[in-house]
């Protein structure tokens, strides 16, 4: 199979390489010059049966009304019902073979010898024309430009090889060797061609001669707020920029600072590197941003990603950027008032002062790193030298087919030092570019060695524990702010919280059973809670377990939880995802009465939620 896949791969690029002269040089005859014998009009199918021979018009297929091409040029063309004036853009470079195609003749005279009649090409059958290109299209079927077109940066093909689509080409290592084609079909997804950028050293890029090693050197002379650390995720978000597409999550990057500790600089080096692969934008929009990328898989640099009073901008950006993580669909409302579906795969890197308010499920989509001062003022900005990126990109490609079991290593080594789930994923994959870019001695060198896993996890373990904090889970956040939000239906004086009522009710009752648990259950019934007290013969003597009873409804935790994600009764279905030792639910809960009223409750066990969070800090 493995042998089977190679071939197939050489023989699609073979067959694409032979495209790239003659695209370079378009043959595009007279129309009325016979192509291949056959004369202007005259070819089997003619004018709308099937395709004319060597169509240079690649219909992909249709959606809709919408049909879908690859013009003369190779670029992607869509058309909602094609006009005449279409067809000058799809045949753009070749405008000949249209009049030889569909032409509207006119006779103009006939030969007395041989009886045969005369025509001029005059025009173009147009309609003709359109409904031969239409028919072609629907023949191909439906097509979904989100899933089976490719714009410019890095991809896997179906056999997990690596693509590198630099506009007008493409780029393929095999063997050690470098393979250029035209864009193109390449197992059933279309690579269109579009600007150039950034193409691969033509030659062979060792780790140990890779320019990743003196860019290493660059970014450790910044002040950095873990500098073991933080050099190393940065090289590894280059790598991420680069490959950003050819990922199954792609972690974005965010260097937070104040003024002079170098982000400018520090994005500038990353685009000297980089070059034009890289998008820069300061103060962007979402739509700005997802219009300009389109079916690129390129790296997006924001400066300026900053907390402001109205922060509805850059919560557009944080909500593109979540997407692009994993390579999810966006759908938008069009101007015919149908959804337009978008699919981001692309890498951030983001700079500012301060961090803007981010979900928990953003932020363990972003690595967060702090710059301090810098220790020398004045200093020579550091900049990549020319062809460092391109070499850096081969680099890349050359070991490419060892990320998947390096990812897999840092994977499990983090999972081993107690990060969960797209912490893992998200530091896997920096560390494992890293690692692929700097090569295994350098990481040792670091003192960051795969091979003792106890030791680099609990290093990475523990420099991201603050990071990671901010990374709550759903649940713990919902009753950090039931515990936490004034129980309004007290007046006058100081109004108590759930939690500051539950733990002076805490702290005497080991001691003096007879402590007042009237006054405590009527503080709490004011906030729309209930209390249980629960024997336990496992506790020590004298001790109880205290049990927060939550219903689903009722007014005042409606106004408790008014403005928060979890206002209009969300909050019960989000206390739910809490462990069972911790809330119980279902047959687990309780019937209580709160304020006269009986409702089924989530039971929230104190005692094993402070155990909880103890181990989760």
């Amino acid at each position: 199979m493995a042998r089977k896949a190679s071939r197939s791969i050489r023989a699609t690029f073979a067959d694409a390489r032979q495209d790239i002269a003659a695209q370079q040089e378009v043959n595009d005859p007279a129309p009325r010059e016979a192509r291949n014998g056959i004369e202007a009009g005259m070819w089997e199918g003619a004018p709308f049966d099937r395709l004319p021979p060597e169509c240079p018009v690649v219909p992909l297929g249709v959606q809709g009304k919408l049909s879908f091409f690859i013009d003369a040029l190779g670029q992607f063309m869509s058309f909602d019902g094609m006009k005449p004036a279409d067809l000058i853009s799809l045949f753009r470079t070749t405008p000949n073979y249209v009049y030889w195609a569909w032409p509207r003749k006119k006779l103009v005279g006939v030969d007395h010898d041989t009886g045969k009649q005369n025509f001029m090409v005059n025009g173009v059958e147009e309609k003709k024309a359109i409904m031969c290109l239409q028919k072609a299209a629907a023949g191909r079927g439906p097509f979904d430009p989100a899933n089976r077109l490719r714009g410019r940066g890095a991809w896997r093909d179906e056999f997990g090889r690596l693509i590198w689509h630099s506009g007008d080409s493409l780029w393929l290592v095999e063997n050690g060797k470098l393979l250029q084609s035209a864009p193109g079909e390449v197992s059933g997804v279309f690579y269109f061609r579009t600007a150039p950028i950034m193409t691969p050293w033509p030659e062979a890029v060792p780790a140990e001669e890779s320019p990743a090693r003196e860019i290493f050197k660059l970014l450790k002379t910044w002040s950095w707020g873990r500098p073991q650390l933080d050099p190393v995720i940065v090289l590894g978000s280059i790598g991420v920029m680069f490959m950003s597409g050819a990922l199954k999550e792609r972690p974005h990057t965010a260097v937070m600072g104040d003024f002079g500790t170098g982000k400018t600089a520090l994005t500038n080096l990353i685009q000297s590197t980089i070059g034009d692969v890289l998008l820069r934008a300061e103060n962007p929009t979402e739509a700005g941003v997802r219009q300009r990328m389109g079916l690129d898989a390129l790296p997006v640099a924001i400066d300026e990603f900053e907390a402001s009073e109205d922060n509805a901008r850059v919560s557009k950006i944080i909500e593109l950027s979540r997407i692009a993580y994993s390579g999810g669909t966006l759908l938008r409302g069009g101007s015919d008032h149908k959804g337009v579906e978008f699919t981001s795969r692309n890498a951030f890197f983001c700079g500012g002062i301060n961090l803007p308010p981010m979900k928990p499920q953003d932020l363990s989509r972003f690595a967060i790193l702090d710059t301090r001062k810098l220790k020398v003022k004045g200093a020579v900005e550091p900049k990549a030298e020319k062809d460092w990126g391109r070499q850096v990109l081969r680099a890349l490609m050359d070991a490419w087919p060892r990320f998947p079991a390096l990812l897999a290593d840092w994977r499990g080594l983090l999972a081993e030092a107690g990060l969960t789930g797209r912490g893992t994923d998200t530091y896997g994959t920096l560390f494992a570019m890293a690692q692929l870019m700097l090569g295994e001695e350098d990481m040792e060198a670091l003192g960051l060695d795969i091979t003792e896993p106890a030791r680099i996890g609990s290093i990475i373990a523990e420099a991201t524990a603050e990071e990671r904090a901010l990374q709550g889970e759903n649940w713990r956040e919902c009753i950090d702010h039931l515990m936490g939000a004034p129980i309004e239906a007290i007046k006058g004086g100081s109004r108590p919280t759930i939690g500051s009522v539950t733990e002076e009710l805490e702290k005497p009752y080991a001691h003096a059973p007879d402590y007042d648990l009237a006054s405590a259950r009527e503080k709490i019934a004011m906030a729309g809670c209930g209390l249980v007290v629960e024997e336990d013969p496992t506790l020590a003597a004298g001790r109880v377990r205290w049990l927060l009873a939550v219903p689903p409804k009722g007014p005042l935790l409606a106004k408790m939880f008014q403005g928060t994600k979890w206002q209009q009764g969300v909050w019960f279905r989000a206390l739910k995802q809490g462990p069972p030792e911790v809330v119980r639910s279902g047959a687990r809960g309780k019937v209580v009465k709160i304020n006269r009223a009986a409702e089924r409750c989530l039971l929230i066990d104190l005692a094993a939620y402070d155990k909880h969070t103890e181990v989760v800090e």
